[in-house]
């Protein structure tokens, strides 16, 4: 979904940085399973594990860049071995303070403590090279922040697991690879992961044993979601277009309008889908939802020709038809562009692509109706019973002035009582979260997924821009030792920085040089332990100057790669950039937070729901000021072809659509926002259309024209308003909206031409 959003105003300085971070976090998945033991629940964790990777931890690439379910003595023997190869400049800041301050004899002490006492559980390992067990303390300051899993899960055999309830959780994480993360491919993980999980399932699930697998993350979203839109607008366009086609070949009783009408809406798209390469190189996926618009447009000129190319006697060859059409289409032709051509100053990537495919393939359109369907040879036979009779039975029964007009008035009031009844909810309000409604089944595995974890995730975060390595990492200490005083004021629990892991040269420096004050005791410290050659202590210690740790070293340990993946976003175009993520942070404090990043440069605070929803509130304001630009330009052409009367008639036909759209959507529950505003947008271009052919074809053979209005109303009704049946929000909206709107539009068009 974010995607196909602008991005916040406050972000376009990283915006770079914020889409990099996106793709990464974006394609992290979390799986818990879950059994009615710790052994039924390691054994099918490892079973799922071992699926994607072999025994010696190597993950197939198809699918996953990482998956990891061992903590084992092997990682912890890993990390061990690089704080203690780092000892001297990762010092805990508890320990740099002390050593700064004369405390050196007080953690002499302490080491001696651990390595005698009668309960020590010290790892001796490195002893006779780390006689202070620096080391130790380092590692003791990792896993007491609750850094490295930041979640309530605790160490055991060798997992990370957790009881609730009578029931036993192991986690499991992984970050899905580029070709695993295609929602509808061969390679797609997701689609792989459900298949392995339902298998593991069932063969563990017997005699009343109990497995589940609980799966968070957005890659289950967006499958989930993709493919069920998908299959929903592939099935509705899919019946849509059979039923038009049948319409077509019942009313004209031959197959060459239809087959004529479906090559012209294909070669349409078709240009409007170069078209949109050519200009974006890339297109998306929602351009071809707003880009259904095309096929009732298309039919729309079809229509108005085949109808009088069968049903008007007094058109003798292809040639007479298109004069005949040729001002209404050619008018309606030109309101609907500038309608579209709106729709590309609108700073807004997706509408850009949009306003690209519907102007290029409606010109195509336009272009095949009156260059190319006048080479057709008439039909040799011109009359028809739904051509004549019951063309003629339904102007008079259905289209008396009386009748049509009266449907027009009840519609307004109607909307007026509906608007003043809601008059504190008519307002512009876009929420992001209202476009995507989870599955009972996802929002059951988040909310398990967050009790279980605990992981206090908050849904804002800090990027942090600097021209150097070395200077992002002092500013994410400046930023921590923020945090660190908001945590003691109860404002949030935790968060997560890369200065947790990796400290900046600066304090590096300042823990090599207080580690110094340790150099004098290593004589007596390594008697106290029975060893004798202290002088090597000094010697590693000057060996180590000058040898610093950096985010980007390949030699970090595994488990420190994994925890700072998605905080180190690295260097573009020649900045540095990283992310800090408070964590149980309490939302009625939001705005100090956002607060303090306005006051510090280069701290950019970030909360994509409600930036993003006050953005497209923006947006949408700017979209009704074109939307009013491109009316008046179209009134103004009107102008030079019709009386003014008439042009104030017409003008307010989008006058009365609007009004009528907006206490549907009341009704509906669904906010004035951005994707109703655009479907308006549309709506104006296809419902002038309308009123301008009713216009067009009053007077003589009004009830042919006013059957070809009908007739191009229902098949954009069947071809776009369907939409409105997809439960998939954005879709539904824009289906709703469109199909009230051009109902309220043909019923004026009829009222107009009657009067």
């Amino acid at each position: 979904m974010f995607d196909i959003l602008p991005p916040s105003s406050g972000l376009h300085e990283v915006q770079a940085a914020d889409t990099k971070l996106a793709a990464k976090t974006g394609r992290t998945v979390t799986i818990l399973v879950k059994g009615e033991s710790f052994g039924l629940a390691k054994e099918v964790a490892e079973k799922f594990y071992f699926s994607y990777a072999d025994l010696r931890g190597q993950i197939e690439s198809d699918y996953f860049d990482s998956l990891s379910l061992f903590v084992d003595s092997s990682s912890i023997t890993e990390i061990t071995g690089w704080l203690h190869e780092n000892r001297f400049v990762l010092l805990d800041d508890e320990t740099r303070e002390l050593l700064k301050n004369g405390g050196a004899d007080e953690i002499a002490g302490e080491a001696l403590a651990s390595v005698y006492g009668a309960f020590s559980f010290s790892d001796l390992s490195y002893l006779g090279e780390d006689p202070f067990l620096l080391s130790e303390r380092n590692l003791r300051h990792f896993l007491e922040g609750g850094a490295i899993s930041a979640t309530n899960m605790a160490l055991r055999d060798d997992v990370l697991s957790a009881e609730k309830d009578g029931e036993f959780y192991v986690l499991i994480r992984g970050t899905i690879s580029e070709q695993g993360s295609s929602l509808t491919g061969k390679k797609s993980a997701v689609k792989n992961i459900y298949e392995t999980a339902e298998l593991l399932q069932r063969n563990y699930g017997y005699d009343g044993r109990t497995v589940e697998f609980i799966f968070s993350g957005v890659p289950f979203h967006s499958y989930e979601n993709a493919s069920s839109a998908q299959k929903q607008i592939s099935v509705i366009s899919t019946v849509a277009l059979i039923l038009i086609f049948v319409l077509f070949l019942l009313i004209f009783r031959s197959i060459v309008p239809a087959f004529v009408s479906a090559l012209a809406v294909a070669f349409s798209c078709v240009v409007g889908f170069v078209s949109v390469l050519l200009f974006f190189r890339g297109i998306h996926i929602l351009t071809f939802v707003f880009g259904t618009t095309l096929i009732g447009t298309c039919l729309d000129y079809s229509i108005h020709f085949f109808v009088n190319w069968t049903g008007n006697l007094s058109c003798e060859s292809g040639e007479a038809v298109r004069k005949h059409i040729f001002r209404g289409v050619t008018l309606g032709f030109a309101s609907t562009e500038i309608c579209f051509a709106a729709l590309f100053f609108a700073p807004f990537p997706l509408l850009k692509q949009v306003s690209v495919f519907l102007f290029t393939g409606l010109a195509t359109a336009w272009l095949s109706v009156v260059a190319l369907y006048p080479m057709l040879k008439m039909p040799e036979i011109r009359r028809s019973v739904l051509m004549t009779a019951r063309i003629h039975s339904f102007d008079v029964k259905f289209g008396s002035k009386s009748v049509v007009c009266a449907v027009p008035a009840l519609l307004v009031i109607f909307s007026l009582l509906v608007i003043v009844a809601n008059r504190r909810d008519f307002k512009i309000l876009n929420n992001i979260q209202e476009l995507y409604s989870m599955s009972p089944k996802m929002l059951r595995n988040e909310i398990t997924s967050a009790k279980i974890l605990n992981t206090g995730a908050s849904g804002w975060y800090f990027i942090l821009k600097a021209d150097s390595e070395e200077e992002l990492l002092q500013k994410n200490e400046e930023l921590g030792a923020f945090l660190d005083e908001q945590i003691e004021s109860q404002k949030l629990q935790n968060y997560l920085s890369v200065c947790q892991f990796v400290p900046s040269q600066k304090k590096q420096e300042e823990s090599y040089a207080a580690a110094e004050n340790l150099v004098p005791l290593a004589e007596e410290q390594f008697a106290a332990l029975g060893f004798d050659d202290f002088q090597n202590y000094e010697e590693n210690y000057r060996a180590k100057k000058e040898r610093f740790v950096h985010p980007a070293d390949s030699n970090l340990p595994l488990v420190i790669k994994d925890a700072i993946s998605n905080l180190w976003i690295g260097e573009l175009d020649g900045e540095f950039y990283s992310c800090v993520m408070p964590l149980h942070a309490k939302p009625e404090e939001e705005q100090f937070f956002r607060e303090y990043a306005a006051n510090h440069d280069s701290v950019f605070f970030v909360n994509k729901v409600k930036d993003i929803s006050s953005q497209l509130d923006v947006l949408s304001k700017s979209m009704l000021k074109m939307l009013a630009l491109a009316f008046v330009a179209v009134v103004a052409i009107l102008c030079f072809f019709y009386k003014i009367r008439l042009v104030l008639k017409i003008a307010g036909v989008p006058l009365l659509v609007t009004l009528v759209t907006t206490a549907v959507l009341i009704l509906a529950k669904i906010h004035i926002s951005f994707f109703p505003i655009t479907a308006l947008v549309l709506v104006f271009g296809l419902g002038l259309d309308y009123i301008i052919y009713a216009v067009e074809g009053s007077g003589q053979k009004s009830s042919l024209n006013n059957f070809a209005i009908l007739l191009s109303f229902v098949t954009t009704a069947l071809s776009f308003g369907a939409l409105a049946l997809s439960n998939f929000p954005p879709v539904h909206t824009l289906g709703l909206t469109v199909f009230v709107g051009l109902f309220t539009a043909v019923m004026t068009a009829f009222c107009v031409s009657k009067t």
